[in-house]
């Protein structure tokens, strides 16, 4: 694979480049103690060594509220609306670029997703190796640690001033040179970058599942009657934190207003949770999963057995960001998984 080095005190001329061409956002960190992605300008400082951004990425593809389509009711005439920025995301570990190409493969699937594709399609992507793990993550253990795809370019920090960059794609390419030529990689380089990935997943292993990931789909296949639903649902308030949170939720509500003089109107979709009571309600006032342990056991079986059906992938990236966001503290996949794993190795 083609790759450079590129030294620290060169970065600043990339991103000024960049910037030119795009929206450009890198994690930064936040007065709370929490880190996220954040817009660059000339004196940010970027926190290389982040261990998860507080939110995920996909509002950058599918905002929490969006415009689908706009209407005239004097002419009876309406027109989609397609709004794509070109952003480019510098620092997005890998199991967040995970968490994007599965949403690539679901919003792809059946009726093609044209709004999350028009900003999908002007966005680049340039991963960066971990150097922090949150001490909610679990993402080594499900295979998030490295990804093959999804990425322009690929950044591994591998001295205090150096980086190696592999090539993704040709775009990639083309904005890593945008401010002049660079060297290219060297073997010791390219063994340096690959002790510092092994390093990564080192890190992202000190919390884990108990078991190969792959036997999660199985394990929640027999876990339909399980007590621990009912235990951890008695806990939820039923905000849809995890659900708003998860970089790999993308469940949403459309709707339609029209203005106070019913001329003109706009339909959107906003973000929708599993989670919430009223996300299962249909007409007639029929709820079919009204218990919230029926949307605690949903929420998981989504997470480790629906969306592994459909894509042959867990749909959780082991990021840990629901276990922060819960209030309640019941929301925590590898503890449910492992909890589940265990008990179903005792049935006859």
């Amino acid at each position: 694979m083609t790759a450079y080095t590129v030294q620290m005190e060169q970065l600043p001329g990339l991103l000024a480049a960049w910037s030119t061409q795009c929206q450009v956002h890198v994690p930064v960190s936040l007065d709370n103690g929490f880190y996220d992605f954040g817009p660059w300008r000339p004196g940010t400082e970027i926190a290389f060594e982040y261990d998860v951004a507080y939110n995920p990425l996909k509002r950058f593809f599918m905002p929490p509220r969006e415009d689908m389509v706009v209407f005239d009711l004097e002419t009876y005439s309406a027109k989609p609306v397609f709004a794509a920025p070109n952003i480019l995301l510098f620092g997005v570990h890998p199991y967040d670029v995970k968490a994007v190409t599965q949403l690539d493969q679901l919003m792809e699937s059946g009726s093609v997703d044209q709004n999350y594709f028009s900003r999908r399609d002007a966005t680049v992507i340039f991963a960066l190796t971990p150097m922090a793990v949150s001490e909610t993550a679990f993402w080594a253990s499900v295979g998030a640690d490295k990804v093959d795809q999804g990425y322009d370019l690929y950044w591994t920090k591998i001295g205090p001033g150096t980086f190696h960059v592999e090539i993704g794609s040709g775009k990639g390419e083309e904005l890593l040179l945008a401010a002049g030529p660079l060297s290219p990689a060297t073997a010791g380089s390219r063994e340096a970058a690959r002790k510092a990935q092994v390093r990564a997943r080192n890190l992202g292993l000190r919390r884990k599942l108990n078991y190969d990931w792959h036997e999660t789909p199985h394990v929640m296949g027999r876990s339909w009657n399980a007590s621990l639903w009912h235990r951890k649902a008695e806990k939820c308030l039923g905000c849809g934190s995890c659900n708003t949170v998860c970089p790999t939720c993308y469940c949403f509500d459309i709707r339609e207003e029209v203005d106070e003089k019913l001329k003109t109107g706009h339909r959107f979709r906003e973000w929708d949770g599993c989670m919430l009571n009223g996300f299962a309600l249909v007409a007639g006032n029929h709820n079919f999963r009204p218990q919230a342990s029926e949307r605690y056991r949903h929420r998981y079986m989504r997470k480790g057995k629906y969306i592994f059906d459909k894509i042959g992938e867990l749909g959780c990236v082991g990021c840990g960001r629901c276990v922060r966001a819960c209030t309640s503290k019941i929301a925590d996949p590898c503890e449910i998984f492992n909890t589940l794993w265990e008990e179903s190795r005792h049935e006859i």
